[in-house]
């Protein structure tokens, strides 16, 4: 596994002819035609998921309907991955609003920005996402409120989960999303390639995605657990928590059985 910088130019071309092109169409769609706002936006991300080269397996059914998507968090790929799978709008941190082209492609995704640092605006930024479930639009969210390497879950802010106390939403679901990145060129991910997926800590975000570009084909699992209404919690700090431990065990079982992957292939090379 090894990176390769002219694959990544021969994938950097596309990825700029397709972001133009799709931007601009999405750009008419969402202001002149006003036809759904989903078609486009989930045909851009499975562009670019194809570009980059991800292979996505898929288990468990996905629920489209007064649904709160909650997900663990690993890298901007997430991002991605999800926004071509689901009819969702993503609530994402306030600072991603100063990222230069990042932020014009979020508003133009209608992403909702919150500032979970500031403890007396979360009411008001509750109160935000109370009007988009009024609308019967989906949210997703990522409790983590920042990324790992993916070997395990952080632990949830439990701040947004206030929605599910909210009494005319009671009948609303949480669907629990897990992400486990797998495979690169067929071969179980070692710790020391997470780092390769995962954008974390004081990483940069261009010359990531640049060596991302210039990998192989990479495979990443995701897991849509069952659906829970909100009327089966007791208040948001249990909803948070439910949610974390379903994610966070199956990103346990993914990360266990890619160690044993990874064992049994070693000793196949030793055998050799």
């Amino acid at each position: 596994m090894l990176y390769s910088p002219i694959l990544s130019v021969l994938r950097i071309l596309p990825l700029i002819f397709w972001v133009i092109i799709c931007l601009t169409v999405h750009f008419f769609n969402a202001f002149v035609f006003k036809r759904d706002f989903f078609i486009f936006y989930n045909l851009f991300f499975k562009g670019l998921v194809s570009i980059f080269g991800i292979k996505v397996k898929t288990s468990g059914k996905i629920d489209n309907k007064n649904i709160l998507y909650v997900a663990n968090h690993i890298s901007y790929l997430d991002i991605f991955i999800l926004g071509a799978s689901v009819k969702g709008i993503f609530v994402a941190k306030s600072e991603i609003k100063n990222w230069p082209l990042i932020n014009k492609i979020a508003a133009l995704g209608r992403t909702i920005f919150v500032n979970r640092s500031k403890i007396l605006s979360i009411k008001k930024q509750v109160n935000i996402l109370e009007n988009y479930l009024k609308k019967k639009e989906n949210l997703i969210l990522f409790p983590e409120g920042t990324s790992s390497d993916g070997s395990k879950v952080l632990p949830f802010k439990s701040s947004l989960f206030s929605l599910t106390e909210i009494e005319k939403f009671r009948e609303y679901k949480i669907q629990p999303i897990s992400i486990s990145y797998s495979k690169i060129d067929g071969m179980p991910v070692e710790k020391k390639f997470r780092p390769f997926f995962a954008w974390f800590g004081n990483m940069d975000l261009i010359s990531h995605a640049w060596k991302f570009l210039g990998l192989g084909l990479s495979e990443v699992d995701i897991k849509f657990h069952k659906p829970i209404k909100f009327n089966n919690f007791k208040d948001r700090k249990e909803a948070s928590k439910v949610c974390q431990n379903i994610i966070s065990d199956q990103v346990s079982l993914n990360y266990k059985e890619m160690s044993c992957e990874d064992k049994i292939k070693l000793y196949e090379f030793k055998l050799l």
